[in-house]
């Protein structure tokens, strides 16, 4: 996460612990949200589950939740090793990629699209397609 959406997220928590403190709803606490932003900034359950941590003083604003996952799977060591396998196996899967590699799917369709240039991924077993915007592959 950017400090920029870090920033972001604090607001919207901030803004949370004060109407909660008003003992405002927390779906009004969502509508307001939403109006305010004018997209959907968050889930209902995740507005409500912050209402009840500051409700019951068990939750600091500037405390940001800490991810048990690795922070990107699209580190350069996860690039070049997609890479190699796609240039050695052209008809290998998303699918056979996120059981060699450990990563997920998201992750395997994010650098295909991103760091290669794939504009889809398609079939079934999501073989990748050959369709690319910087040809790097043929």
């Amino acid at each position: 996460m950017t400090s920029k959406e870090d920033n972001f997220n604090l607001k919207w928590r901030a803004y949370i612990e004060f109407r909660t403190i008003l003992k405002i709803q927390p779906l009004q606490i969502l509508s307001e949200l939403q109006e305010i932003l004018c997209v959907d900034c968050t889930s209902r359950s995740t507005v409500v589950r912050w209402a009840v941590r500051f409700r019951s003083d068990d939750a600091d604003v500037t405390v940001l939740p800490q991810s048990r996952r690795q922070v990107s799977a699209t580190i350069s060591e996860n690039i070049a090793l997609i890479e190699s396998m796609v240039m050695e196996d052209k008809c290998i899967t998303v699918n056979q990629l996120e059981q060699r590699i450990e990563i997920s799917s998201g992750a395997i369709h994010t650098i295909l699209m991103t760091e290669f240039g794939y504009r889809s991924i398609v079939g079934n077993g999501s073989r990748i397609s050959s369709v690319r915007i910087n040809g790097w592959h043929d």
